[in-house]
């Protein structure tokens, strides 16, 4: 088996983890975990929300590691960018989203956001 084909293999299996993780864990663990009550955590909307958006952040991170293996694999000389571009747009992406979706409510969407355009901008900068 060639160097290539292995590579190939765990970039399907991560995109292949990433889907299932968040089809599954969707149908057979948020959702039933969210319609049961009595627990004050998951009584927050607030508190949902950020509990199924790190649940999915988890399967978007699983997607850029497979760009990042295609990069080191099949486009070695662009790897840094890649990795910089990869890492800065997912960060600022889910900053974002978390900004807009808990309308500022979650201590997190600032460091997440920050993280991204820091590193957003050394690739800029390099």
């Amino acid at each position: 088996m060639s160097f290539e084909l292995l590579v190939l293999f765990g970039i399907g299996g991560l995109m292949l983890t990433a889907i299932l993780h968040s089809i599954g864990g969707e149908a057979y663990l948020l959702r039933p975990l969210f319609k049961k009550r009595g627990n004050r955590v998951l009584e927050s909307a607030l508190s949902r929300l950020v509990l199924r958006s790190a649940w999915h952040v988890t399967s978007m991170t699983w997607l850029v590691l497979a760009i990042i293996l295609y990069a080191y694999a099949f486009k070695p000389d662009d790897l840094g960018a890649v990795i910089l571009l990869s890492i800065g747009s997912c960060f600022a992406g889910i900053g974002l989203f978390d900004l807009i979706a808990t309308r500022g409510r979650h201590a997190g969407w600032p460091f997440l956001l920050l993280t991204g355009l820091a590193v957003l901008s050394a690739y800029f900068y390099r």
